[in-house]
C-alpha cells in the first residue's frame, strides 16, 4: 500500500509562544531523525522577516535541546 505524503507543512502562528516552546524543537527533532523531509512554511500575523523568524526558531531549539547542529537547522 502506498502512503500519501504531504508536499509542504504549513505552520500557522509561527511567531507565537506555542511554536517557540514546542513546535520548533519538535520540527528540529523530526528533521534530525529523518521523518520530516517536506518544506515548512511559517505563517504569522507579525511582520517579521526571515532572519527574525530563524533567530526565534534557533533560540527555541537551543532552550529546549541545547546544542544545535547547524546542518540540521538549515534544513528547516
Amino acid at each position: 500500500m502506498n502512503q500519501e505524503r504531504s508536499d509542504t507543512l504549513v505552520l500557522f502562528g509561527a511567531t507565537g509562544d506555542l511554536a517557540h516552546k514546542k513546535i520548533f524543537p519538535a520540527l528540529y527533532a523530526m528533521v534530525a531523525k529523518g521523518t520530516l523531509t517536506e518544506p515548512v512554511i511559517g505563517v504569522a500575523f507579525d511582520a517579521w522577516d526571515l532572519k527574525q523568524l530563524q533567530a526565534r526558531a534557533h533560540d527555541s531549539i537551543v532552550k529546549a535541546i541545547g546544542k544545535v547542529d547547524e546542518k540540521i537547522f538549515a534544513k528547516l
